[in-house]
């Protein structure tokens, strides 16, 4: 009897850990946590707008405070967040990560010749609205 309830158990620890592990995944992949304008955290502006195109991709135009902007971006929503690419302001590619946790976008470059923006380099913005004001062609 005790060896059938440790099995039960252990099943059961199993399973629980599976679907715990599948709400995850699709809460990372919820394109209704991404969608939508975000406001830098040094001046209040809109400063993200992430818009979900017709092809599936996500149109992605990013605001540095006093450094640069994005306007070109394209991304793709995978299990880790929205991975984009974009031309920096050298005219070079430049790529990132945009992650969201609750009502906090982090963007983080994981590519980039550009000196002034260097990879790893990583920004905050706090959502505003759901609806981005981009063209979402």
């Amino acid at each position: 009897m005790k060896n059938k309830l440790i099995i039960i158990f252990y099943l059961g620890s199993i399973v629980l850990n599976s679907c715990t592990n599948k709400i995850q995944e699709n809460s990372v992949l919820d394109e209704t946590r991404y969608v939508g304008e975000y406001l830098d955290s040094d001046n209040d502006e809109t400063n993200l707008e992430i818009a979900k195109c017709e092809n599936g991709n996500y149109k992605v135009q990013i605001g540095i405070y006093r450094l640069t902007s994005l306007q070109d971006g394209v991304g793709e929503l995978t299990s880790d967040g929205i991975k984009f690419t974009a031309t920096d302001a050298a005219g070079n590619p430049i790529s990132g990560i945009i992650t969201v946790k609750n009502q906090t976008a982090t963007v983080t470059f994981t590519n980039s010749t550009w000196d002034y923006l260097k990879s790893g380099s990583s920004y905050k913005y706090t959502k505003f609205s759901d609806n981005p004001k981009i063209d979402n062609e």
